[in-house]
């Protein structure tokens, strides 16, 4: 299926898997850059600059997966654990299939999504 018009709202929890069919994990973000044509009174339009992807966890559904957050000690070091093991896709390594999402890259070749 292609991804030029996919409602992007229907990714949130779908599974994926990497070119060898290896699971890593479900659609936890999608990354956005404001850097398409100008909108007037909005400014530089958004595109989809990748996905993230990782194994589900509490700490990601309260945002402590993330790197600009903080919460109380053992929360904040709980999350950024969890983060650690996510991954970030780009969107044209992208192939939605079904149900789940397939990427052209090995899991091995894939980025961390907070370098």
């Amino acid at each position: 299926m292609s991804t030029s018009n996919f409602p992007l709202g229907l990714l949130f929890g779908r599974p994926a898997v990497d070119a060898d069919g290896q699971s890593i994990g479900r659609v936890h973000d999608i990354r956005l850059r404001r850097d398409g044509p100008i909108i007037p009174g909005f400014g530089p339009a958004l595109r989809v600059e990748g996905l993230i992807l990782g194994r589900g966890s509490i700490a990601k559904r309260l945002g402590l997966d993330r790197k600009d957050i903080a919460g109380p000690w053992p929360l904040d070091a709980w999350g950024k654990r969890a983060a650690r093991h996510a991954k970030f896709i780009p969107w044209e390594s992208v192939a939605i299939e079904g149900d789940h999402i397939k990427c052209a890259q090995r899991l091995a070749e894939m980025r961390s999504a907070y370098p």
